[in-house]
């Protein structure tokens, strides 16, 4: 299923590209599994589902993807540890937003961990990596491309030479600075924190606000702002971004998109009895779309 609804004068569609299962102390670093195990169960092996929530952006006439999931390029080993089981439903769900993925034009990344990247990638028949979206430019912050392409002993395992390699050969990447434009109205955010580059996406039309901040708030959970993922590079930096996103969002009335939420993909944020709270959208403004 795709949802789609109308921002301003432009059309943002959010579907699944598929569902990862990862260690839940992973997702909420220091909170007690007794506390995050009422809001989000695990199985035998501590693992929980999260689904891959993605964007797309019909603007100017131009087509935008937010971040790609994790697709089907990796390794069965890959496969494994983030818990693919199902095929990946990028392609067919850009099909049903009535895109075909060869006329897409711009694929803005938050950041280049696995799940956000690799779908963005795939295999020829010879087995090598190339883009999967030919035409696109894929937009970076400049300061996650450098990390990536030099990770260190914490962070070699988030960023596969092999695809960053393929990212690099391709001369499709363009880097990208805080509060550069990718069209009117489209603005990349600096946020830090989950890693050094981590970026946001807003999305702003007649009046109206969007905002895509990844592994900032992966689920409606981590509005809470203590519940940082444990594989944050700069938690503290997570912590303080965090507060004032919320504030802006709900002082604003800034809708936000989480990438990894099972049940709730957009939402408002409100403040109740001094904590902020994921609401749902109005039903009126929200579509689906059979895939």
């Amino acid at each position: 299923m795709v949802i789609r609804i109308r921002l301003g004068d432009f059309e943002v569609y959010s579907f699944v590209e598929n569902r990862m299962r990862l260690d839940g102390g992973a997702m909420f670093g220091v909170i007690p599994k007794k506390l995050w195990i009422r809001e989000h169960p695990c199985d035998d092996n501590n693992l929980i589902p999260l689904d891959l929530n993605l964007l797309l952006v019909k603007a100017h006439g131009k087509t935008t993807l937010v971040d790609t999931g994790c697709g089907d390029v990796g390794t069965e080993r890959e496969k494994k540890i983030y818990g693919l089981c199902d095929p990946t439903q990028i392609e067919s769900n850009l099909r049903a937003c009535g895109v075909e993925p060869d006329a897409l034009d711009y694929v803005a990344l938050s950041h280049l961990h696995y799940d956000h990247s690799t779908g963005g990638l795939m295999r020829d028949g010879d087995g090598h990596v190339k883009p999967r979206f030919v035409n696109a430019r894929y937009l970076v912050n400049r300061i996650e491309w450098h990390d990536a392409t030099h990770p260190n002993e914490r962070t070699r395992a988030a960023y596969i030479p092999e695809y960053m390699e393929a990212y690099d050969r391709s001369g499709q990447v363009d880097l990208v600075d805080d509060g550069d434009e990718l069209l009117p109205g489209i603005t990349f955010r600096h946020t830090g924190g989950h890693t050094a580059g981590h970026q946001g996406i807003v999305i702003q039309s007649g009046g109206e606000s969007l905002g895509f901040y990844a592994d900032i708030f992966p689920t409606r959970i981590h509005l809470k702002t203590a519940w940082v993922p444990a594989v944050d590079t700069h938690p503290l930096d997570s912590l303080k971004v965090k507060k004032v996103i919320l504030r802006e969002c709900a002082e604003q009335d800034i809708w936000l998109a989480f990438d990894h939420d099972l049940e709730l993909k957009l939402a408002q944020v409100e403040e109740q009895d001094g904590k902020y709270v994921a609401v749902p959208l109005p039903p009126d403004r929200v579509e689906k779309v059979v895939a």
